[in-house]
């Protein structure tokens, strides 16, 4: 019978509980009770008698004392020769407790008065306490000593402990991923069948969801490598130090980190080999470089503003006109944007007439139904501003509307229109409402002798959302049917390609322009200057990226 156990487990016999336990865990993978129910109580049973046979050896063995102190006199009768390898000595009935009977026997050691059976929160809080006061190695170390005491364990106490450290695990996401991994291989979480049946279906799929794809991550995609190639070259800039060298680099190429880190987000990040304090100390430096081109925009601006004006308080005046009113619309893009994005809310956490709102957008018929809106407000203003000169024979029905109706109808059907053909991606969004003023005002310039704002305004929305609809790909517009579309699908692809705050830096250029001019602002000049400004823009960010990635250390492709 022995050799039998022996054979199914595919071990030599040992006393070594962990080496029985692993054993028996690499059979259990071929054999299973759903498949083959009698080789599986065979294996258990070979399992526990194994166990028995370990635990009896160990309580016969002589103690470390008897074993140095000296020779001992021969006794007067030859004692029997001792069990073969081959052959293990069976131990008697009262030295193999059945593991039913675990609990009672326990129960029995804590009425003698003898030691209480360990508690997994014992094993845990040493284990944690060892990791919060010396770090991921020591936890390590003494992991082989808690292996030792969880192999002590009766059979009718693995799903206890089992649990125990499933839950501090999910507790302590942070804990280390070489520490997960002995976790895993000791209890089996991920890839044991009977885990389910030990831990119950919530536990189980809350450790596959949180460290199946961490502990053993399928490979990283290339595009994704080279996204975040950028980041890691950086860092391992940050890691060499010189303070000098890492602003200037961060300074130009700040918007490219930071759109990496937004769309590779913490998961991703973590598998390219930054961990959480290395991706908070890019935070930090991602935000050090936005205020650093603030500054470098702003001095820019100071030193444009002294050489035109001579004065440093009127030079200091227009830098202050230019940074409240370039950073008042930036400001009002976000948060209109997001008004728009988000839609209203009636209850905290229900979004119960955005959800429409968002079902709308997807609709065939968006944006050209909301762009028909838009320019029928356009002409309900037209209407409002002079209704008694309009052809009342082309709209018979509309002129018998009263002149007070026209203006709140063209409210309406604007805000309507805006709303309906607003662009898919909240970033498109966002540079939208931050080219507003200036496209409004451009508009309103330029159509200044034929119609009054309250039109030119709702053709330039109409203009705008258009040109997004085409770079979103809902419009069809190829060839020469861009070209007058081409500035905001400039703009757009600079946010794309970048960040919102690239794609606005025309933006702070014309409204520098505005703010240091001391003549009236003539249509065709800002128009010019907003163009060259996006192109400008483009080549200059790209010639930087070039430039500084040359510079930044280069890392391991395994990285």
């Amino acid at each position: 019978m022995w050799d039998d156990d022996w054979a199914r487990l595919g071990l030599e016999p040992t006393t070594d509980l962990g080496a029985i336990k692993k054993a028996y865990a690499a059979r259990l993978k071929t054999t299973r009770p759903d498949d083959d129910a009698e080789a599986y109580q065979a294996l258990r049973g070979a399992y526990e008698r194994a166990q028995q046979w370990a635990k009896w050896q160990r309580d016969q063995a002589p103690p470390a004392e008897a074993l140095t102190a000296g020779p001992v006199p021969a006794p007067a009768l030859e004692p029997a020769p001792a069990p073969t390898p081959a052959e293990p000595q069976t131990p008697p009935a009262e030295a193999r407790p059945a593991a039913t009977q675990a609990a009672n026997v326990m129960a029995d050691e804590v009425a003698r008065g003898e030691p209480a059976p360990v508690q997994p929160r014992q094993l845990i809080d040493t284990l944690e306490l060892r990791w919060r006061r010396e770090g991921a190695a020591a936890l390590l170390q003494a992991w082989p000593a808690v292996r030792c005491e969880l192999d002590l364990q009766p059979l009718n106490r693995q799903a206890e402990f089992s649990a125990a450290f499933a839950h501090w695990a999910l507790q302590l996401p942070t804990l280390p991923d070489e520490f997960l991994k002995t976790l895993d291989a000791h209890f089996g979480w991920l890839n044991d069948f009977r885990t389910e049946r030990q831990l119950g279906s919530a536990l189980t799929q809350a450790l596959q969801a949180h460290f199946g794809e961490r502990l053993y991550p399928a490979p990283v995609p290339e595009a994704v490598r080279e996204l975040g190639a950028p980041l890691q070259r950086f860092h391992a800039l940050q890691q060499a130090g010189g303070w000098w060298r890492l602003h200037l680099l961060l300074l130009l190429l700040q918007p490219t980190l930071a759109r990496a880190q937004h769309l590779l987000g913490a998961d991703w990040l973590r598998r390219l080999g930054l961990d959480l304090h290395a991706q908070q100390g890019l935070t930090r430096l991602v935000k050090r470089g936005h205020w650093l081109r603030v500054s470098a925009a702003s001095t820019l601006c100071l030193a444009a503003a002294l050489a035109l004006h001579r004065d440093p308080i009127i030079a200091t005046a227009h830098l202050l006109g230019w940074l409240l009113g370039t950073g008042g619309v930036v400001l009002a893009a976000l948060f209109v944007a997001m008004l728009v994005s988000a839609g209203p809310a009636l209850t905290h956490g229900q979004r119960r007439l955005a959800m429409p709102l968002e079902r709308w957008r997807q609709h065939p018929m968006q944006p050209v139904l909301g762009l028909a809106w838009l320019l029928f407000a356009a002409w309900l203003a037209w209407m409002a501003d002079a209704p008694a000169t309009q052809p009342s024979t082309l709209t018979p029905t509309l002129s018998q509307l009263p002149d007070w109706l026209y203006e709140p109808a063209a409210w309406g059907f604007g805000i309507a229109g805006m709303a309906m053909a607003w662009p898919l991606a909240p970033l498109h969004g966002w540079v939208v409402v931050g080219l507003a003023p200036l496209v409004g005002a451009l508009f309103t310039l330029a159509l200044a002798p034929w119609v009054a704002p309250g039109t030119a305004v709702p053709l330039a929305l109409a203009w705008m959302l258009l040109g997004a609809a085409v770079h979103e790909e809902r419009v069809r517009a190829t060839g020469l049917a861009q070209w007058p579309l081409r500035p905001i699908l400039n703009s757009l692809a600079l946010s794309q390609r970048w960040t919102f705050m690239v794609a606005l830096t025309p933006l702070a250029v014309c409204s520098a322009y505005v703010a240091l001019a001391d003549a009236p602002v003539r249509p065709g000049t800002l128009f010019l200057t907003w163009v060259f400004a996006i192109l400008g823009t483009a080549w200059l960010q790209g010639k930087a990226d070039d430039w500084a990635l040359r510079q930044l250390p280069a890392v391991p492709l395994s990285a």
